[in-house]
């Protein structure tokens, strides 16, 4: 399943964006950022003080027309799939490497690179920055 978000900058229809999951993290991180920029693969560009809402796109998630009203029929299709708890999740890991940019940003560590990886590669490089910690305090352990 391709996860969707939508970005909110107003209230008319011209102004909801569907990006991918894979680039949450961005717009997380220019929605703490109300003065940066930020350009999504789809060619959507946003400045963070614009950005009024991040919230799941069921509809393009689930490869539903957009003119269609969810009823109960689609909801437990959205909640019984597993569809649900696997967005949120996916939104709160995307929300957590935005706030890490924001820490290196603040450390001056922040690169253009770090902007441009994909969700999922944030996520594996924090995975096996972990592994290396547990092994380095094994390693710490089995030394002293």
């Amino acid at each position: 399943m391709n996860y969707k978000l939508k970005i909110t900058t107003g209230f008319s229809d011209d102004q909801k964006f569907t990006i991918d999951i894979e680039e949450a993290h961005k717009a997380y991180y220019l929605f703490r950022n109300p003065e940066k920029r930020g350009v999504f693969s789809n060619g959507v560009a946003l400045i963070g003080k614009n950005i009024q809402s991040i919230a799941p796109d069921w509809h393009a998630t689930m490869e539903w027309n957009t003119s269609h009203k969810l009823d109960g029929d689609d909801w437990n299709e959205i909640n019984g799939g597993g569809v649900k708890d696997k967005m949120f999740s996916l939104m709160h890991k995307a929300e957590t490497i935005a706030l890490e940019i924001v820490k290196d940003e603040t450390k001056l560590l922040l690169t253009t690179k770090n902007l441009s990886e994909i969700l999922s590669e944030r996520v594996k490089i924090k995975k096996e920055n972990e592994k290396l910690k547990e092994l380095t305090g094994g390693v710490n352990k089995l030394t002293k």
